[in-house]
């Protein structure tokens, strides 16, 4: 990382595709790479997160693997076009390589898009009551599992005694009634407190 890059302050001027895309890979570039050095490291960090984000983008888990086969037939896919992918990860890949990174190292992306709302007056259309925001909340269970299991897990246990580990999350959005769309803010993780 150049260190130009590291003292220049990241903001979108831009909320197109492209924009947006541009500026996740800025906030990439600004996340320690957690693996060491090796040939194990074979996509970077920045191919694994925009292929995770090409697949939610997509809305299809199979779009990375199409793309491959893509790529072998014509020498080019959208993958490299739209995301600027050059290697493509598989899903397990992803997983593997994402699960060692922390959600929250993403999160100025959230800001930063909210700040372009913002300033380029998007957000004004949403405001009610003298200027406020409107923000709807959104429980979801985001992994579950009966043997994987994390300190940050908050668990369930059933009257069986089987012992299900999850995580959870609160999904905030500005909404407002007179429009369709949505802005999302950065999610808050529910994680399982101790009485003593």
């Amino acid at each position: 990382m150049s260190t130009d890059f590291a003292e220049r302050k990241m903001e979108v001027n831009d909320l197109s595709f492209d924009g947006i895309v541009h500026c996740l890979n800025e906030v990439i570039g600004k996340i320690d790479d957690p693996r060491s050095v090796s040939n194990a490291t074979k996509y970077s960090l920045r191919e694994t997160i925009l292929g995770a984000f090409a697949a939610f983008f997509m809305q299809n888990e199979s779009f990375l693997e199409y793309q491959r086969q893509l790529n072998s037939r014509c020498g080019r896919d959208n993958a490299q076009s739209l995301f600027g992918l050059e290697k493509i990860p598989t899903v397990e890949q992803i997983r593997n390589i994402v699960d060692g990174v922390a959600a929250s190292s993403l999160f100025p992306l959230f800001g930063l898009i909210y700040q372009a709302l913002r300033s380029m007056g998007f957000l004004k259309a949403y405001e009610i009551l003298r200027g406020n925001l409107l923000v709807a909340m959104d429980g979801t269970n985001y992994y579950s599992s009966e043997k994987v299991n994390c300190p940050c897990c908050s668990t369930k246990t059933s009257k069986q005694g089987k012992v299900t580990y999850f995580h959870q999350a609160l999904l905030p959005v500005i909404v407002s009634p007179d429009h369709e769309s949505v802005f999302s803010l950065p999610p808050e993780f529910i994680l399982q407190t101790f009485i003593i």
